[in-house]
């Protein structure tokens, strides 16, 4: 629950959006889909397991808010039926493997948000975001640190709502002709640095090299910061 209403914010949802789901589940983001964009706009949810897409249905239901949504129980492997939406959200597996789909059903400069638990996961689809021609790419987590309210023993409770999993947004690059150009800045300089590293390691090779032929003899090239 305290990831939803930010992901909302992320996906930059109002009433009218159009957004794309991946990974139903029980439908309890769905919910929180389908009540930013109500009364004009739709979410659209893909949900393989049976079990799961009927849960869903049902909660739909007893919520009131089946009609601000369409449901799919297939897998978005071959595709998103929808194109030019507003926003897509993956909460699968190994969502790096679906974004050439993504792509292809978000609008320009529309927006992308995945769920997933783990950094090995967050390392793979950075990754493939960068070579897929995505932007403005963040990685974020959630985290709840409630207080005791006693005016004269304010102090933290004893437990905290901690990981539930690594939001990773991002927006596609209309023309990915230039894709560093959209690069963070962090990343700028973490390619600029192993641009310099790498010119460092050549030069210090070819120093080597005259070293051992009896040549002149070089001091050793630091490492920049």
């Amino acid at each position: 629950p305290k990831d939803a209403a930010y992901i909302v914010h992320k996906l930059n949802l109002r009433s009218g959006s159009h957004v794309v789901e991946a990974g139903t589940g029980s439908g309890a983001l769905t919910l929180a889909l389908a009540w930013a964009v109500a009364p004009e706009g739709m979410v659209y949810t893909y949900e393989v397991r049976a079990e799961n897409f009927n849960t869903a249905a049902e909660n739909l239901r007893r919520a009131n808010l089946h009609p601000f949504v369409k449901q799919f129980q297939e897998s978005i492997s071959d595709g998103i039926h929808q194109r030019g939406v507003d926003a897509v959200f993956l909460d699968v597996r190994r969502p790096w493997h679906y974004l050439a789909q993504v792509r292809a059903a978000l609008r320009p400069g529309g927006f992308f948000t995945s769920l997933m638990p783990t950094t090995n996961q967050v390392t793979e689809l950075l990754v493939s975001l960068e070579a897929s021609g995505f932007a403005d790419i963040e990685v974020e987590e959630l985290l709840v640190r409630r207080y005791k309210p006693v005016p004269d023993r304010l102090r933290p409770d004893d437990e905290m709502v901690g990981h539930t999993g690594f939001l990773v947004s991002a927006r596609p690059i209309v023309d990915p002709e230039d894709p560093k150009r959209w690069l963070s800045q962090e990343r700028k300089r973490y390619e600029a640095r192993k641009e310099v590293e790498a010119i460092i390691a050549e030069e210090e090779e070819r120093r080597a090299a005259e070293r051992e032929a009896g040549g002149k003899k070089y001091p050793r090239m630091p490492l920049p910061g």
